[in-house]
């Protein structure tokens, strides 16, 4: 694990840092006219809220923007972000004010640096994780790494899962034709993908798991995301 965060971690935290704004903000400025962004964190806040887990991973945090909804939440009691970048947990850190919170406040909530495809022990004992916008960042080579990790290892009772819907991307008009919304994702999965993926994570790890659009439905290629809620 020490080694590969090393070489995940080679560049310059100065290089790392404008490389990720840059990729963000090509995302963020494709999604803004649908409100995406916002519109993920509230559904999947809403889905953990309704699951009545009182302990929430979020693996690949990012800048910590779901983190910092369910802080207002007191049914969520613990809070664990875990992200390989360590520019991302700074941003979080900033973000969510970390230093100047109550300390029953700070208490509730932790961030850590980790690999999301390694067995990692912090993972364990939580109610719920989610993973947004994470898998279509990952070699798809190593996704059965991030499934153990997760399902096998970690095992919460509920997992909530997002990722894009390729085919949704025909509606941005200043997407070119077979471009991914990120270029940093790896792939980018069909609803049929997502589906058959998601319901081989059950099969293999005794889940069950529901889907739900994200965004406004376009009646011929589904919503532009896509969320799959994994029960044990």
């Amino acid at each position: 694990m020490r080694e590969a965060l090393g070489k995940l971690l080679a560049e310059p935290e100065e290089e790392v840092d404008a490389s990720d704004r840059e990729k963000e903000a090509g995302e963020q400025q494709l999604e803004r006219a649908l409100s995406l962004n916002d519109r993920r964190m509230a559904a999947v806040e809403d889905v953990l809220l309704r699951s009545g887990a009182a302990s929430v991973l979020d693996v690949g945090c990012g800048e910590g923007r779901l983190l910092g909804r369910l802080l207002e939440h007191r049914q969520f009691r613990t809070l664990l972000g875990i992200d390989v970048s360590a520019v991302s947990l700074d941003r979080a850190a900033e973000r969510l004010k970390l230093d100047r919170l109550a300390p029953m406040q700070r208490a509730r909530i932790d961030l850590q640096q980790g690999s999301l495809t390694y067995r990692d022990a912090r993972m364990a004992g939580f109610d719920a994780a989610c993973a947004i916008e994470v898998i279509e960042h990952i070699d798809a080579t190593r996704l059965g790494a991030f499934e153990r990790t997760l399902f096998e290892f970690a095992k919460p009772q509920t997992v909530v899962v997002t990722t894009p819907n390729v085919e949704y991307n025909l509606r941005f008009a200043n997407l070119p034709v077979g471009a991914m919304r990120h270029r940093d994702h790896r792939f980018e999965w069909t609803r049929a993908e997502f589906q058959a993926w998601a319901e081989g994570v059950c099969e293999r790890h005794g889940y069950s798991v529901e889907f739900l659009p994200i965004g406004d439905v376009d009646p011929e290629l589904g919503p532009p995301t896509q969320m799959g809620v994994f029960t044990q």
